[in-house]
């Protein structure tokens, strides 16, 4: 059940409907993986594009399509059901985000993955970081901003050469910094793969593996993910000849926000727990 389902009980949602309709009269839903044509026209009847005009790239959990709004490309971004890394257990179901029921649904589970982005998508951009602006979002498919020139992506930052590196790591960082201390995410797959270099500026992108960094999360795991994100950026820079210390710019961020109720959380680990 995603958010709209739960504070709508009677509506349901895209999701919903695209199984019934495969299921017809019969008593399994027989939900194909997506192809080219299938994303065309899924993406067009729901009305998040005007087209789809070809593949871009693909990753573990979602395949990136090129798209238009009438005149203005986009990119659409589309789950994948069944290739995907996360399993569906038959016995025990996938939890969504927005509800203590569980789903025995693949589609339904793709679905909590594409609201889950594109909530925290929102949520970076409305915060002011620098991050492809959200669209739409209907059952496992959402749209979001092209970040480059036309049709052409930027580059990822692995791929350019700044002239100015000290400054683009400020940018990074103090970006990351509002995620983290106003949005309570950590990216937890920062990189410069994650990381595309357009109009002069970085961009954040790839925010799926976001981790909450609330009441009820685990502290130290928060804490490591966010200690690899510095360190990856860190080592990405070394080949400009900058050095930073890790642990002086945790300090920053951990300063600047950990839940009420974590205050003491090193104290409070059971021993071994900052293995985690």
């Amino acid at each position: 059940m995603n958010p709209v389902e739960k504070f709508n009980p009677l509506k349901s949602s895209a999701a919903t409907r695209k199984v019934k309709s495969a299921k017809g009269g019969k008593r399994r839903a027989e939900l194909e993986e997506i192809t080219f044509e299938t994303v065309k026209q899924d993406a067009m009847g729901m009305g998040l594009a005007t087209d789809v005009l070809y593949q871009m790239s693909a990753g573990k959990e979602a395949s990136i399509f090129l798209a238009a709004w009438k005149d203005h490309p986009i990119v659409l971004k589309a789950y994948r059901i069944w290739q995907s890394s996360h399993s569906l257990s038959k016995s025990s179901g996938f939890r969504t985000q927005a509800s203590s029921k569980r789903t025995y649904s693949a589609l339904h589970m793709m679905e909590n993955f594409a609201v889950a982005e594109y909530d925290l998508l929102m949520r970076c951009f409305q915060a002011g970081m620098r991050v492809p602006t959200p669209i739409g979002r209907v059952c496992n498919y959402l749209t979001m901003r092209l970040i480059g020139d036309g049709t052409v992506p930027g580059p990822q930052l692995r791929e350019v050469t700044l002239e100015e590196p000290d400054l683009v790591l400020d940018q990074i960082l103090d970006d990351y910094l509002i995620m983290y201390r106003d949005v309570h995410y950590v990216h937890g797959d920062l990189s410069e793969y994650n990381i595309l270099w357009w109009d002069d500026k970085p961009w954040i992108i790839d925010v799926p593996q976001g981790y909450h960094v609330g009441v009820h999360c685990n502290m130290l795991k928060a804490e490591k993910l966010l200690r690899r994100d510095i360190r990856n950026l860190l080592a990405h820079f070394k080949s400009y000849g900058i050095r930073r210390n890790i642990d002086e710019i945790l300090d920053v961020f951990l300063s600047s926000y950990v839940p009420a109720n974590q205050k003491y959380y090193k104290e409070l680990a059971p021993q071994g727990g900052e293995l985690l």
